[in-house]
């Protein structure tokens, strides 16, 4: 503990002597009243798109942080619709909006496993301190094509904007008050950027010393240490005719640390699984996630009568696994793996409007997508200098090729729009490590092609200026898991990448007024085969844990979204969320449709906030998350292991004091250490599985400066 205090001490002393000028922050009732980028590829303003979309802004992403620093737990407490997250399991494949999968994009750049979902780290390969602002499309947008079906989450890093030199500084730790011993996760962020004539530029650094988990009572839960560095670089040129060159590039570096494990026994008298320390894979240092990211755009207001918008981009993801599967019957289980994500493509849109008189305007937009993604994993023995030993998932490679075009017109009061998205996949198993001996393996050759197009339509009516009723349909679209359908495979050519389709539907209000904003969204989406996946049955009753394989099945989700949030003066803010879902799945074991448990929707999920400035130096913030008891499941269906969850509810606080260009601060995250079991685990742990106890109190200590 005393070392991360002398940390936070020397970063604040320096910041603070360097200083001059005043802190400044966004209003959060202004949220979500720019053009959001990643929702149209027009350029159009919130205001004229028939979709669900939320902003999360610099000041509420920094409000959530220094309680959470999980940023996908950050995110569930600002947007609704977002499933219940797992806060300490950063690699898991959770995250859901509506029901369904959402692409992870930074800065435009996927991220995700859309080939193989296994370690999901997508959304942790940037230091959170490093956002400007967060934008989530809610529901499957045609316009992105397959890898959305529950929308888009596109992090957005920070630039250059002011004329004279920028500096911000982050200093933050966070520990467990029950056992502060090794669970202290300490960031160190530092950055600057300055616009000067045509030019403009933002650097930035960041170290983070990560700790393991534990919970209320302070035993440890399933996570592991981790030491990571993160790069950000952010270089804009505008060209004549008010053109835009910009490059945006990341880089992350995360080394695995120590880990906590479950034991395969329960605590005493409870179904709750004991976690223990155990021992470092031999070759823990070769342990890796790397993560690389860039992306240049160009942008020309006025070429041949279009706005032209063009960018090219690029992600790689090294991630080298050294675990212990422990078990307390059979002891050290060493595992290691070795995989690659190798993803890189461009993306281009024009745009033309046209005025038609008495209040009319059409506007055209149209583009080519090519993106190039090849993944694979292998096991290999850590210590024969990684000699593949064993598949995973073999390298397959899928090119897709899509056309888009979309109109949207305005009569008036009335926003009609239209459009579709066509796309063309080819791909192959290539020979990398290919051996026959290998009876995981998956022969090379070409996989067989397919094709898919996605529609959308909607309407917008702006009742005033500061009210809108919209109304939508939009198909959207997901991999079906190629990389765990390769594996074995004999014949390439009977592997189709054919992606499954849903058709979502939505009807919403939103109002801005003053200091006042307010989104409200009821929808419906359907899938006749969607992208699943299941324990393989061959192993059934023969290994403890099976590999998961590639499921279809109808699924149907309906739900109804709200955020809200409200200045009542220029002292007191308040704001809140409310999320309320239900989920179906077809089961072909009964010949009808089942619920689903809260580990994939969410029954009832309410987080009101509010924040308090006494002065123009003090602030406050309490935040109160309740998550409601489900009932979704007859006798019968209980007794076959589906899971009612109990309710939860969880307090968080923050105070914060700044002394000139310096704002001191100091929170907590389950604020009155309850012991609990998350909604989403106490479903997961039907069955063979045991549940883990939530996180307990978190105290956090940090200093940020900008000068």
């Amino acid at each position: 503990m005393r070392k991360y205090l002398y940390k936070l001490a020397f970063a604040a002393i320096i910041s603070y002597a360097g200083s001059a000028g005043a802190q400044s922050f966004p209003d959060v009732a202004t949220a979500g009243t720019d053009i959001v980028v990643t929702a149209s590829r027009s350029g159009s303003a919130l205001e004229e798109l028939p979709l669900s979309v939320s902003t999360a802004s610099e000041e509420q992403i920094g409000q959530q942080l220094r309680q959470n620093r999980n940023i996908l737990s950050a995110l569930e407490a600002v947007v609704p619709g977002l499933n219940i997250q797992d806060s300490e399991d950063r690699g898991a494949c959770l995250t859901r909006i509506r029901g369904r999968g959402v692409s992870f994009q930074l800065n435009g750049v996927p991220v995700n496993e859309d080939l193989r979902q296994g370690s999901c780290t997508g959304p942790f390969t940037i230091n959170p301190f490093a956002l400007e602002k967060i934008e989530v499309v809610r529901g499957g947008t045609a316009l992105y094509g397959a890898g959305s079906p529950g929308g888009i989450i596109n992090v957005i890093t920070r630039r250059g904007r002011t004329e004279a030199l920028s500096v911000d500084v982050t200093a933050q730790t966070s520990f467990n008050t029950k056992h502060k011993t090794a669970t202290g996760t300490t960031d160190l962020y530092a950055g600057a950027g300055q616009r000067s004539g045509i030019a403009d530029y933002y650097v930035a650094a960041s170290h983070t010393d990560g700790g393991r988990a534990r919970d209320a009572v302070g035993d440890p839960l399933l996570s592991s240490g981790y030491e990571a560095v993160d790069v950000l670089g952010s270089f804009g040129l505008t060209l004549p005719d008010a053109s835009e060159l910009r490059l945006v590039t990341t880089f992350h570096n995360e080394n695995v640390g120590r880990q906590f494990y479950p034991s395969g026994a329960l605590i005493p008298a409870t179904r709750i699984a004991r976690v223990v320390e155990v021992a470092a894979h031999p070759q823990v240092d070769q342990g890796l996630d790397r993560n690389l990211t860039a992306t240049l755009s160009y942008t020309n207001p006025d070429m041949l009568g279009h706005a032209v918008s063009v960018s090219a981009f690029y992600q790689n993801q090294v991630i080298r696994q050294r675990d212990n599967f422990f078990a307390a019957a059979s002891g050290d289980d060493f595992f290691a793996s070795n995989r690659r994500n190798d993803r890189f493509g461009f993306r281009s849109a024009a745009v033309r409007d046209y005025r038609l008189g008495d209040g009319a305007s059409l506007k055209i937009s149209y583009g080519f997508d090519y993106t190039r993604n090849a993944l694979y994993r292998f096991v290999v023995d850590a210590a024969a200098n990684q000699a593949v030993i064993g598949v995973i998932s073999p390298e397959i490679v899928l090119r897709t090729f899509a056309p888009f075009a979309q109109g949207e017109l305005t009569l008036g009061s009335v926003t009609l729009t239209g459009g579709a998205r066509h796309e063309w996949y080819r791909g192959e198993i290539t020979d990398r490590s290919y051996s026959p001996t290998l009876g995981d393996a998956g022969v090379p050759g070409r996989i067989g092609t397919s094709k898919l197009t996605l529609l959308n339509v909607g309407a917008v009516y702006r009742v005033t200026d500061a009210i809108q009723l919209y109304a939508g349909f939009s198909q959207g679209a997901e991999l079906s898991q190629l990389g765990r359908a390769a594996r074995r495979i004999r014949n390439p050519a009977t592997l189709t990448p054919e992606p499954a389709t849903s058709d979502q539907y939505e009807v919403g209000i939103r109002a801005t007024h003053g200091a006042l904003r307010f989104n409200a969204a009821a929808y419906y989406s359907t899938s006749d085969s969607a992208a699943l996946l299941q324990a393989d049955p061959v192993c059934a009753g023969i290994t403890p844990i099976c590999p998961l394989i590639p499921l279809r099945s109808p699924q149907r989700f309906h739900g109804i979204e709200a955020d809200l949030a409200v200045k009542l003066d220029p002292r007191l803010q308040l704001s809140g969320v409310f999320t309320l879902q239900r989920g179906k799945v077809f089961d072909e074991g009964t010949g009808r449709y089942i619920n689903y448990a809260t580990d994939v929707v969410v029954p009832l999920r309410v987080t009101a906030r509010a924040d308090w400035t006494p002065t123009e130096r003090l602030g406050f913030g309490v935040q109160i998350s309740h998550y409601g008891a489900s009932s979704f499941f007859t006798p019968a269906q209980a007794g076959a292991g589906l899971v009612d969850t109990d309710a939860t509810t969880l307090t968080s606080a923050s105070a914060r004091y700044a002394i000139g260009p310096v704002e001191l601060y100091i929170a907590a995250d389950n604020l009155l250490n309850e012991s609990y079991v998350s909604p989403n685990n106490q479903a997961a742990g039907s069955g063979s599985f045991a549940y883990y106890r939530g996180a307990g109190r978190r105290m956090t200590l940090g200093m940020a400066a900008r000068f």
